[in-house]
């Protein structure tokens, strides 16, 4: 049998993995951006990411989000201004974990609708929240509604990967529950042998 990891460990871990594959794929993003320059909108993992981890985690999905923000301004050379636009304004996406509260992580899971509904809520969050941030720092409503406006790309994007990535099992699931689950599952099979 093989050393077990503590729960606190396997959290830290998996949090670090949603992070790379977060970091990774936006870096990708924003380095192709230019190739599609001519285009009026943009893409970005970022809510699909968080969105999983929010499932996952709960509140900890936060720190993607605004880790996210931070990749994007980092990696297309961004101004000090739209640093606290992306970090800040991709926290507002937290309201969205309200749903759990209210509905249960699970009915959120379960059921397709919400599921989607839940992806697109935190896409939207995160857009308006920008959109809010710019605002608050003096931008004009132009501004502002271009923050809502050009990114609405990456809620379909959210959509999609939400949509398939809760057919995968354990993966759009909060952990503890699946844990259990499996823990569960691994004691019937040997109570069965």
């Amino acid at each position: 049998m093989g050393k077990r990891i503590s729960f606190k460990q396997y959290r830290a871990t998996d949090l670090a993995l949603f992070a790379v594959i977060m970091i990774v794929f936006e870096v990708i993003v924003v380095k192709a951006a230019p190739a599609f320059s001519s285009q009026p909108y943009s893409l970005s993992i970022v809510p699909a990411v968080t969105c999983i981890v929010y499932m996952r985690w709960g509140v900890w999905g936060c720190i993607h989000a605004v880790l996210g923000g931070l990749v994007f301004c980092l990696t297309s050379h961004a101004d000090v201004a739209q640093y606290e636009i992306y970090m800040a304004g991709n926290l507002l996406s937290g309201v969205a974990l309200l749903l759990f509260v209210y509905l249960g992580k699970e009915k959120v899971r379960s059921k397709v609708f919400l599921s989607l509904a839940f992806a697109v809520l935190v896409a939207l969050l995160m857009q308006v929240g920008r959109g809010l941030v710019a605002w608050m720092l003096g931008n004009p409503f132009g501004i502002v509604l271009k923050f809502v406006a050009t990114d609405s790309l990456s809620g379909v994007f959210a959509v999609v990967i939400i949509w398939i990535v809760r057919r995968l099992d354990g993966v759009f699931e909060d952990q503890k529950a699946y844990l259990f689950r499996i823990n569960r599952e691994e004691e019937e099979e040997r109570n069965e042998s």
